[in-house]
């Protein structure tokens, strides 16, 4: 186990300070050490940066559900195994931008474990993201015993770039013949792919023609390659078959980024196969940028769709 899996004895005795409102006497002052079922943050320890591969940049953060139980253990964790979310960041496969992503806050709340990964990132580095993910999952299953990750219930989500690496992630999860490979009968439960790149080479063409300040992100990351082959290995949209896990993808109509052809595209070729699917579109919206209700509506969706596979 690593050992900044937990946090430092020095912050939970700090924590262990008694809670008081301002006035009155101390015993008047105490908080009550009750609290409503409407919080959930104190069921939840988070380790940082702990590893999964060998390169720095190969790191992940877990939140655990879980038990504040005092000295000497500190920290329990679930006596039963809980559904797990695999959530990647985006940042173009160029910048890494792991941090506490609103997104997946949702499952938190539900009682879900959260890994949530970092990779090799930067321009020419395609595709090594892919390895990455695929091999973030690999971790997922080799400690789902220790850290009760229920192998059933993964679902792996991601945002823009980490969209589609979720979607990659999702189908290669079950095939054999990669290093990082899971094994035999392991399957992805659902892919939640939030605005993600289906077609890299497609986007790249979209993008020559955008003024943005990040340039073409696509072309960074595939670099001297050949822009041709690395899309047809490692786009979502020529890689799913008919075994792929379901996909939710949710995505706005007005991206500028990753243009909204590139779900329709995927879900066109989804319902091909016969996979089970949904493309919510939300009408207007752009890279990230919804309104109160559409965020609203789309977590509904999303926690409507991975219930539905169960």
């Amino acid at each position: 186990m690593p050992k900044n899996l937990f946090l430092p004895l020095a912050t939970l005795l700090a924590l262990a300070v008694p809670l008081v409102a301002c006035g009155g006497s101390s015993a008047d002052r105490m908080v009550e050490a009750t609290a409503p079922d409407s919080f959930w943050s104190h069921r939840i320890a988070v380790g940082h940066n702990v590893p999964y591969g060998s390169n720095p940049q190969q790191t992940l953060d877990l939140f655990r559900q879980g038990s504040w139980v005092g000295e000497p253990a500190f920290f329990e964790g679930p006596g039963e195994a809980r559904p797990t979310l695999l959530f990647i960041h985006g940042g173009g496969w160029i910048v890494a931008d792991r941090r506490p992503e609103p997104l997946f806050y949702p499952f938190l709340e539900r009682g879900w474990h959260v890994v949530s990964m970092t990779y090799r990132v930067g321009p020419g580095t395609a595709p090594v993201a892919v390895d990455d993910a695929l091999c973030a999952l690999n971790w997922i299953t080799r400690n789902a015993d220790m850290l009760r990750f229920d192998l059933d219930r993964v679902v792996v989500a991601g945002v823009s770039a980490g969209g589609h690496l979720a979607l990659t992630t999702g189908t290669l999860g079950s095939r054999p013949g990669h290093d990082c490979s899971p094994g035999d009968g392991f399957r992805v439960h659902a892919v939640v792919n939030w605005f993600g790149i289906t077609d890299i080479e497609a986007v790249a063409s979209f993008l020559d023609n955008q003024d943005h300040a990040f340039g073409n992100y696509a072309r960074s990351w595939v670099g001297e390659k050949p822009m041709a082959e690395i899309s047809a290995a490692y786009s979502p949209v020529h890689m799913i078959d008919a075994s792929s896990p379901p996909v939710l993808t949710i995505h706005g109509t007005d991206d500028s980024v990753v243009p909204h052809s590139q779900a329709v595209a995927l879900h066109d070729r989804l319902d091909e196969l016969g996979v089970r699917n949904e493309l919510l579109s939300l009408q207007g919206g752009t890279h990230t940028g919804f309104t109160d209700a559409q965020f609203q509506a789309a977590f509904e969706k999303m926690l409507e769709f991975v219930d539905a596979g169960e």
